[in-house]
């Protein structure tokens, strides 16, 4: 989908009953919402509409009472935020009276595993989307994924028990997925794992990245040359942009054996700088201790990091063990023999 804006989102708390609302939006960042009707129906995406009820107001803060349908029948009732709602409607259309009338014929019909057994546990047999049944074990979407075991199904809706004995309904294929390594057949409905090699458009071009989260249908992509701003190369985008790469994945980095000096004139800072050493004035903030080669580096509230210590051209520098890429920061050595770190001078204090 050419030109379709990258949306920055970093709340990583799903929402309550706005999960199809999500699952269905994306949105352009030059279009101007529209305002929403209340009681007629809007098609999104087929098989699913939905209707407005009420609306508390227009402002960030107010929420509008929602009704979803899937292949015409209501399935599911709940709250929306208002900006969920106009992120939504660019992307919508009041339903045409064809549109009603396939709806129509569809409700008349009912969904599979709609019906309940005669126990009211569960469907009276076969699976639901994805191909879960009653008892299957799956992978839902709380706070992250984890475990949890079918109990019911309705349609794209599975009610699920949890493992500390909650039970929630969560709608496929957003917030229910297969254990283990997903197939081609789930990537095709729109599912994707943290650490898979996928393509997303971005303007109008596919381009190689990598999934590092996902919030409901959104997911969160590591894309390297993109500038999303302030030197972020992250981009948040919805199933429909993202597809499984084709491409060789790059050859593993290399790895610096345990030792050895990352690059020409740097030698081990081992006996050269052994001891504890903190800032020169007294104040705390910065502590190195510096053991045979190794430094731990501690700053203000932060924990303690490891790294190998080399010396070389007037300075102090430091790397992760089976790095060659230098930390962000070095040290200069001063003239008194003192090291000048970010927070000011250091000296060794201790053993």
């Amino acid at each position: 989908m050419a030109g379709i804006g990258v949306i920055r989102f970093r709340t990583l708390r799903a929402f309550s009953s706005a999960a199809v609302m999500m699952m269905l939006s994306t949105v352009s960042l030059h279009a101007q919402p529209p305002t929403p009707q209340m009681n007629v129906v809007y098609e999104c995406m087929v098989p699913y509409s939905f209707k407005f009820l009420s609306c508390t107001g227009s402002s960030p803060s107010d929420t509008c009472d929602v009704l979803s349908f899937y292949a015409g029948h209501p399935f599911q009732r709940g709250k929306s935020t208002y900006p969920q709602v106009q992120s939504l409607l660019p992307r919508c259309h009041l339903q045409t009276p064809a549109e009603a009338q396939a709806d129509a014929r569809s409700a008349s019909t009912p969904l599979p595993n709609m019906a309940p057994n005669p126990g009211g546990a569960g469907p009276a047999g076969g699976a639901g989307p994805g191909g879960f049944k009653v008892g299957d074990t799956v992978r839902v979407l709380i706070d992250g994924w984890q475990e949890a075991q079918v109990i019911q199904v309705h349609g794209a809706s599975y009610v699920v028990h949890l493992p500390n004995g909650v039970d929630v309904s969560k709608l496929w294929p957003m917030e229910v997925r297969r254990v283990g390594k997903l197939t081609a057949e789930d990537h095709a409905v729109g599912q994707y794992d943290r650490g898979d090699r996928v393509q997303v458009l971005v303007n109008g071009r596919w381009m190689e990245g990598e999934v590092r989260g996902q919030n409901l249908n959104m997911y969160n992509i590591k894309v390297p040359g993109v500038d999303t701003g302030f030197g972020d190369d992250h981009v948040d985008t919805t199933p429909e942009n993202i597809r499984m790469s084709t491409t060789a994945p790059p050859p593993a980095a290399a790895m610096r054996a345990a030792g050895q000096v990352p690059k020409a004139g740097l030698v081990s800072c081992a006996g050269h700088y052994e001891g504890r050493w903190e800032l020169a004035g007294g104040m705390a903030g910065m502590e190195v201790i510096f053991s045979s080669g190794r430094a731990t580096v501690s700053e203000g509230l932060g924990g303690a990091m490891p790294f190998d210590c080399f010396t070389g051209g007037g300075k102090v520098v430091f790397y992760k063990a089976g790095s060659f890429q230098p930390f962000d920061y070095d040290f200069s050595i001063n003239n008194d023999g003192s090291l000048q770190t970010p927070l000011g001078a250091i000296k060794k204090m201790g053993n």
